[in-house]
């Protein structure tokens, strides 16, 4: 049984379960609070009809490496019988992206950076649900698409709501003794982008990697098709490194307000422009060659706090 207390002013209180009354409650606060996805999804519909005998898709979003995401949730603990459900939703996208483009091009606020390639839409499929019964994951690892499994569970004290996310896809893999091969890798990005601006990216991961450790921060580092993502706890975006083209890159700081970093310009980085989508900030490097991180440290420290709520 899984306890949680809320110490402050010298005082412990304790957090009592607050579910959802509804799945489609679930589904509205999910919908409405976004980044407790990662940071890196944006959810295009709701309710998609397929036009198939899978039914009707809960979400249907997009993340950071252009894929196209089916989001299915369940308000309870969800057992195997959701993953055949997820499978067909997944195979219905890769299949109709005619249908995705719709949703797609009548989307009124689309992500700016995220490009779609029609003729191959990559997909991720992301699985929500307050548990999940201890067969799920190391069936979703055998599954093609290999789903996020994001056990989203609620609490409260008072009017305060605190909730948490665990992301059992991330914990199955570390703990499992078959590793997932990873796509994402030094050498991709050098066949994709060449020597000389792969060399410039990993300077400037290696630089932010080296900031992270001297603040004593609980942030990793992962590879993507498109960026290389800094998260908190593993799962929250906090800054990253991206690709903006096939020689250019950028650094971006999530949830950091744009009247904090608009008009800055130094030595090596100026202020491009803020991303409403992602709510993301975005520096272009100045000297992509010398990509030296130390005047954005403030950033780097604002987008920290907001994410971590040390603010």
């Amino acid at each position: 049984m899984l306890n949680l207390y809320w110490k402050s002013d010298n005082q412990t209180r304790t957090l009592r379960k607050k579910p959802f009354a509804s799945e489609a409650e679930f589904e509205q606060y999910i919908f409405d609070n976004q980044d407790i996805l990662g940071g890196d999804i944006y959810i295009l519909h709701r309710q998609v009809r397929t036009g198939s005998k899978q039914g009707v898709l809960d979400m249907l979003g997009v993340d950071k490496d252009n894929r196209v995401c089916v989001i299915e949730l369940k308000n309870e603990e969800a057992d195997e019988n959701i993953l055949p459900q997820a499978l067909g939703y997944a195979i219905w996208a890769e299949t109709h992206p005619d249908s995705i483009k719709a949703i797609w091009l009548e989307s009124e606020q689309r992500p700016e950076d995220i490009e779609i390639e029609w003729n191959k839409l990559g997909i991720r499929v992301i699985l929500i649900a307050p548990s999940f019964k201890s067969t799920v994951p190391p069936m979703a690892n055998k599954i093609g698409y290999s789903p996020d499994l994001l056990q989203v569970r609620r609490y409260c004290f008072e009017e305060e709501e605190f909730l948490l996310v665990e992301n059992l896809k991330e914990e199955f893999e570390r703990n499992s003794t078959t590793k997932v091969m990873r796509e994402w890798d030094w050498d991709f990005y050098e066949s994709e982008h060449g020597k000389e601006a792969t060399a410039q990216f990993r300077q400037a991961v290696e630089a932010v990697a080296a900031l992270v450790e001297k603040q004593g921060w609980d942030i990793s580092y992962n590879l993507n098709k498109y960026y290389t993502g800094f998260k908190l706890g593993r799962t929250r975006l906090v800054f990253s490194v991206a690709w903006g083209g096939t020689y250019a890159w950028k650094l971006t700081f999530f949830k950091l307000p744009e009247d904090v970093a608009k008009g800055f310009k130094g030595r090596h980085w100026e202020f491009q422009r803020y991303d409403d989508t992602f709510h993301e900030t975005i520096f272009r490097p100045l000297q992509p060659d010398s990509p030296d991180i130390e005047e954005l440290e403030q950033f780097f420290v604002q987008a920290y706090e907001y994410i971590s709520g040390t603010k």
